[in-house]
């Protein structure tokens, strides 16, 4: 995957709603959420827009006078991708530090820890049978 820029959280919240409605999204369907909720107008949309282009995230198709939006990966692979800088940048790519920073600090209660022993197991079978 190529190099994705960093999101605000307000490119991160368009994004959000571009990955409920799927593919392809006009600025007009967009509009109707963030008019509402947000008071935006359509050049505050459009500028977001281009944002998400340069940076990766999205593609730009005009078809007649109307441009539609396409996600250029999905909110899974961009959980992944963002899960793995995280991962390389505050912890050096070694996940045991990453979980172990998240235990210190009670982050992980007994429940999410029965929680990944099961997923572990289910993933890589059961090393004790």
């Amino acid at each position: 995957m190529n190099k994705l820029g960093r999101l605000s959280e307000t490119e991160m919240e368009v994004m959000q709603v571009i990955w409920e409605l799927a593919n392809p999204v006009t600025v007009a369907e967009l509009l109707a959420i963030f008019e509402k909720s947000k008071g935006w107008k359509t050049s505050t949309l459009s500028t977001i827009l281009s944002r998400l282009i340069d940076k990766g995230f999205l593609t730009k198709k005009m078809k007649g006078k109307v441009n539609f939006y396409n996600t250029n990966l999905s909110l899974q692979q961009f959980q992944k991708y963002e899960a793995q800088s995280l991962l390389t940048s505050l912890y050096g790519g070694n996940i045991k530090s990453f979980v172990a920073a998240l235990v210190d600090d009670d982050g992980v209660t007994q429940d999410d820890i029965q929680e990944l022993k099961q997923w572990f197991k289910d993933i890589v079978g059961d090393t004790n049978e």
